[in-house]
């Protein structure tokens, strides 16, 4: 092991106690102030009622998660694919971005929440309505970002392979796409974000199942513990697939500079 490993073993482990510090100061003012019954629990419930309501719900959990996660999955997959495919193709053909931006331009101000009600009546009240809405979101997402990033790639590096006799889409293939992988992966990391938003609101107007179900359950018996005990699992899935999305960014782009040295920024400013 190189002198340097442990330093930056702790600089990670400083890292990661500073960050840890503001949720812990939260999770203990909520505790302290619950408990000396500060507020109406209807308001905000003691966390040890929260942990009640996860004990007491643990049976249908993991079917509600797994029926989330596989229309969030779904729509991830197939936006995903679709928004990346337009973006590139928007990217590297005139004839198809005069065809479809201004689709796509008049579509994207519209609030995709208000589309809900079209598609409860399009798709029914299973779980079609909620994959149909994830899949929208993410498409513009992606599609947006794609094309932006193809906007963005430095000219010098195609007038160098123009220069050396490339073929134009042998140019797109080998320096085009490469170098947009970095901004691909950033507009992933916020689709999977946009997407777990997406299936709460979805399932909050027509899923008979999942963990958006189980929410609506607590709002319609007025549990505030329920309510609050289902948005910290959605937090934590958020949370849980970000970190995981990170570490794969990480690994796949190690060549960009921008993975390779996250702090250069920090380390110029003095920052801290």
């Amino acid at each position: 092991m190189s002198n340097s490993e442990p330093g930056r073993n702790t600089g990670r482990g400083n890292r990661v106690m500073k960050a840890l510090l503001v949720p812990a100061a939260a999770f203990i003012l909520w505790a302290v102030i619950t408990n000396l019954g500060l507020v109406r629990p209807i308001i905000l419930p003691t966390p040890q009622k929260l942990i009640q309501v996860l004990w007491a719900i643990r049976d249908i959990l993991p079917g509600a998660f797994w029926l989330t996660f596989q229309m969030v999955a779904a729509g991830i997959l197939m936006g995903g694919v679709a928004g990346i495919g337009l973006g590139l193709i928007f990217g590297y053909s005139r004839w198809a971005r005069d065809l479809l931006e201004f689709f796509f331009d008049a579509l994207r101000p519209v609030p995709i929440f208000a589309l809900i009600p079209l598609f409860i009546l399009w798709f029914g009240i299973r779980m079609r309505p909620q994959i149909a809405l994830i899949t929208l979101g993410v498409l513009l997402i992606l599609t947006i970002q794609t094309t932006e990033a193809v906007r963005n790639v430095p000219h010098i590096h195609v007038q160098a392979a123009l220069t050396a006799g490339a073929s134009r889409f042998h140019i797109y293939r080998t320096v085009v796409v490469p170098s947009i992988i970095p901004h691909i992966l950033a507009g992933l990391r916020l689709a999977v974000m946009a997407a777990w938003g997406l299936d709460v609101a979805a399932e909050f107007m027509g899923s008979v199942q999942g963990l958006g179900n189980l929410m609506l359950a607590g709002l319609t018996n007025l549990d505030t513990a329920r309510i609050m005990a289902m948005v910290i699992v959605f937090a934590l899935l958020a949370i849980g697939s970000d970190f995981l999305l990170r570490a794969f960014i990480r690994r796949t782009t190690r060549w960009t500079r921008r993975t390779a040295d996250t702090s250069l920024v920090a380390d110029v400013l003095g920052t801290r």
